[in-house]
């Protein structure tokens, strides 16, 4: 991908994202037009998606911010804070790797920008959904210590509020009878003994849609999946010992009539 193929992407991106905040169906041609574009635009080149977005020739690309992330309409609501947190990836990543080098005033003053954008999105307002950001926040910012390599702490705030979000949008405020699956997933997810599962999570490989709808038994700990597992096969075997039983019982019983 080039740079006007970029700039192309991101200008059909806003024209589309405000054309849809004019209108009111949920999956209008213009909300799908500005998902496929910042799907793209995700697609982009690491090192190209950096230049981009501190560039001072594109200042647009760091005001429209709130266009996407804060958009009305679900779908690019979740695909802007996807598109964002990526490119905020990027700064941190690419930081790291310039190391100790001096670099412009400008360019980190806009990623600093960034960072504060990102800062205020974790907040709800809800002081029981921002708890369960914090909880899942702690959780996930273990994975950097347990796997020992650069995993910057901005990725752990950014799944966190992800994950809560979708926990909020399928089972609802944290109180009544959704408690349980509130705590299960809490619970899991800070397991010392359940490193895999906050590994999986953070980068992506179980999203929070999906976190949502697991079982306790899928989020535990391999050790406890190995427990439930033999449990459940030592269940199976007496009762396949109690049916053979009760056969043999039938048939000497049919012999001796």
């Amino acid at each position: 991908m080039e740079k006007h193929e970029f700039l192309e992407l991101f200008e059909a991106a806003t024209k589309a994202a405000k054309s849809a905040s004019r209108g009111d169906a949920k999956n209008s041609p213009a909300v799908s037009r500005c998902v496929e574009a910042i799907k793209r635009l995700g697609g982009a080149p690491e090192s190209l998606a950096y230049e981009m977005v501190i560039d001072r020739k594109y200042p647009q690309i760091g005001k429209s911010h709130g266009l996407f992330t804060e958009h009305q309409n679900p779908r690019i609501q979740s695909e802007g804070k996807i598109l964002y947190s990526l490119w905020l990836r990027y700064l941190y990543a690419t930081g790291r790797k310039q190391g100790s080098r001096p670099r412009d005033r400008t360019v980190v003053k806009k990623e600093k920008k960034l960072v504060e954008e990102e800062m205020i999105s974790r907040t709800t307002g809800d002081s029981n959904r921002d708890k369960v950001r914090e909880i899942l926040h702690k959780s996930l910012s273990k994975v950097a210590v347990e796997m020992k390599e650069g995993v910057v702490s901005c990725d752990s705030w950014t799944v966190a509020a992800s994950v809560e979000s979708a926990m909020f949008e399928k089972l609802g405020s944290f109180e009544g009878t959704q408690k349980a699956k509130y705590r299960s997933i809490l619970f899991n997810m800070g397991d010392s003994s359940n490193p895999d599962l906050r590994r999986k999570v953070i980068f992506g490989e179980i999203s929070g849609e999906r976190l949502v709808t697991m079982e306790k038994e899928e989020m535990a700990s391999h050790k406890i999946q190995l427990q439930v597992q033999n449990i459940k096969e030592k269940a199976r075997a007496r009762e396949e010992n109690r049916v053979k039983s009760m056969m043999m019982f039938q048939s000497d019983s049919m012999i001796m009539t």
